[in-house]
């Protein structure tokens, strides 16, 4: 916010001292003020400023209505019209970033998993306070308990979830249930509650690639991901490098009895080559847990001189 609020006062004050009679108004319509007039270079501010998510296209219109409207007539005028326009500003930002606030929630202790009772209460959580469980029940539902079974689908409300103090467990089985990139903005797993000294424990899913692509911490507990069918990727990954320094001799990552890795790589799911030797996520190089800037470019050179050629 100060840097944008910074660029249009030094905006306001460049056209002030290059142009101190422009922004008189001729006819009933505004001079040009070089190859742009002076509202529309702040409204190009603006523009910039909502390719970085900082406005909407309704505060966009809202901002030309208030340039449509505004005759300068003098300098007085300017200046009150350069303090509106950095409140104005200031007031959008404010608007915009209301529904971006960090939201923590409790999370669910062993044996309570997410079920169709409490999936909801995660919505638009970014920190979860205990575990997440993900278990068989989650998609067949529980007669007993009278509880539906739930779509891979309603894990959405977990793409938000940025920090689980506890252990992220996952051991259900959907057709449907491929990946985990529910969780793609997960960064941090801190593992102050572990399950069998577990902080990441994933095993008997119909998964095929993980998707955790944000993750870059565990900080307690081991790694245990195995007797998956049909995941790949996962052995490109050293589970290590997510590891406190403190703690990397006592964390372990277990990886095994998971789809065979011949078997992968006679279906081609293996890294892009855009990839670096820590490995992948999952296919295509947005899946790359760290890309091989050298190599991506070599690539992008050869794909170009490719497509002149053609």
């Amino acid at each position: 916010m100060y840097s944008i609020r910074r660029e249009l006062a030094e905006s306001i004050n460049r056209h002030q001292r290059e142009n101190p009679r422009q922004s008189e108004w001729a006819d009933g319509r505004r001079k040009p003020l070089g190859n742009q007039s002076y509202p529309h270079r702040i409204l190009s501010v603006a523009l910039r400023t909502k390719a970085q998510g900082l406005f909407t296209q309704a505060s966009i219109y809202d901002l030309k209505k208030l340039f449509d409207g505004k005759k300068w007539q003098n300098e007085q005028s300017l200046s009150k019209m350069k303090s509106d326009l950095l409140l104005f500003l200031g007031y959008l930002c404010c608007v915009s970033h209301a529904g971006r606030r960090r939201k923590v929630c409790p999370g669910l202790k062993d044996p309570d998993y997410v079920n169709y009772s409490n999936i909801q209460r995660f919505k638009g959580c970014t920190k979860i306070t205990g575990n997440i469980i993900i278990s068989d029940a989650t998609f067949n539902g529980d007669p007993y308990l009278n509880l539906m079974g739930l779509h891979p689908h309603a894990l959405k409300v977990f793409e938000n979830v940025q920090d689980i103090t506890g252990c992220l467990v996952v051991q259900g089985y959907h057709p449907d249930f491929t990946s985990l990139s529910y969780f793609k903005n997960l960064s941090r797993i801190r593992g102050k509650r572990t399950l069998l000294d577990n902080s990441l424990t994933i095993a008997f899913t119909s998964l095929k690639y993980l998707g955790m692509t944000s993750l870059k911490s565990i900080q307690r507990g081991n790694v245990m991901i195995a007797s998956n069918k049909d995941l790949c990727y996962v052995d490109s990954i050293e589970f290590q490098q997510f590891f406190r320094r403190s703690r990397n001799k006592r964390q372990r990552a277990v990886v095994q009895r998971n789809k065979p890795l011949l078997n992968c790589v006679s279906e081609n799911a293996v890294c892009s080559l855009r990839c670096s030797s820590k490995g992948c996520w999952g296919p295509g190089y947005k899946n790359c847990v760290e890309k091989d800037t050298h190599f991506s470019n070599l690539i992008d050179n050869m794909l170009w001189t490719q497509s002149l050629n053609w």
